[in-house]
């Protein structure tokens, strides 16, 4: 009995361990892969590593790198305004997941390839979409399935199930950065912005940062999104331990005064 206890106990800990790793890279693979890196240029890091953390969003049906940031700088550019593809002034659940097939009703592919020229000259970049249309979303779920198949073939259903909760709850945390860090009856604003942006703490845990999404609309290009010492920014830190190692650098700092920005506004320390 005493054996079979501890065993339960060895499984819950390694199924424990195991959902950590998935929330970690899948969660790092929006915010740090397809966010603070493409979409911002908050740092720099090798190609090896660059494919290997957008591979972490890829997996977690974020679909093609292109059309995310395209939409993602559109999001800026027109944030809470007409335009904005998510924006929960058109309702809530618009911002929370509607929107996603109706992207193209907010941006044109060729906008797209405006808003993405640094994207398009890379070749895997475009292998995997650079279009609105339905072809990258289906291989982006035909891949994630092959990816979910393996785990169950080589770490059994239990390590699948645990792969698929942390997938779900990092992709609901994503989609509550877009609604919930909109509403202005939520969390708070560090900074007088020209969108509805907002501080939300849960959010923030939830999203390895992502949540102190005032701070972040503030300094779009900052690869730190946590400012005060009580905003957990995850992200962050492994930016930061990215950086001891030697694997990032033109990481792009908050200034110690933030002046009120527009929409597409830029930070201005860069740590070479």
């Amino acid at each position: 009995m005493e054996s079979l206890i501890g065993t339960c106990k060895v499984n819950v800990l390694a199924l424990a361990g195991w959902f950590i790793v998935f929330y970690l890279y899948h969660g790092l693979g929006i915010t740090l892969g397809y966010h603070r890196l493409l979409t911002h240029k908050a740092f720099a890091v090798p190609k090896w590593l660059r494919y290997l953390l957008v591979l972490g969003g890829y997996l977690s049906l974020m679909g093609a790198p292109i059309v995310w940031v395209g939409v993602h700088r559109l999001h800026h550019q027109k944030s809470d305004t007409k335009g904005d593809p998510h924006s929960p002034q058109d309702g809530f659940f618009h911002a929370l997941g509607g929107w996603m097939d109706k992207a193209k009703n907010y941006q044109s592919d060729g906008e797209l390839h405006r808003q993405c020229k640094d994207l398009l000259s890379d070749p895997l970049m475009r292998c995997l979409g650079d279009a609105h249309s339905l072809k990258s979303p289906i291989v982006c779920l035909t891949v994630s399935i092959l990816f979910r198949v393996a785990i169950f073939m080589f770490f059994g259903p239990w390590v699948l199930f645990v792969n698929l909760a942390a997938t779900a709850i990092v992709f609901l945390s994503t989609q509550l950065v877009n609604s919930v860090c909109h509403l202005p009856s939520v969390g708070y604003r560090s900074y007088e912005t020209v969108d509805n942006s907002k501080n939300v703490w849960w959010v923030g845990l939830l999203s390895l940062g992502e949540g102190w999404h005032n701070n972040h609309h503030a300094i779009p290009t900052s690869a730190r999104h946590g400012l005060k010492w009580y905003e957990l920014d995850l992200s962050w830190y492994v930016v930061l331990v990215l950086e001891k190692l030697g694997l990032a650098n033109k990481i792009i700092c908050p200034p110690e005064r933030v002046p009120v920005m527009p929409p597409g506004g830029t930070a201005i320390h860069v740590r070479k």
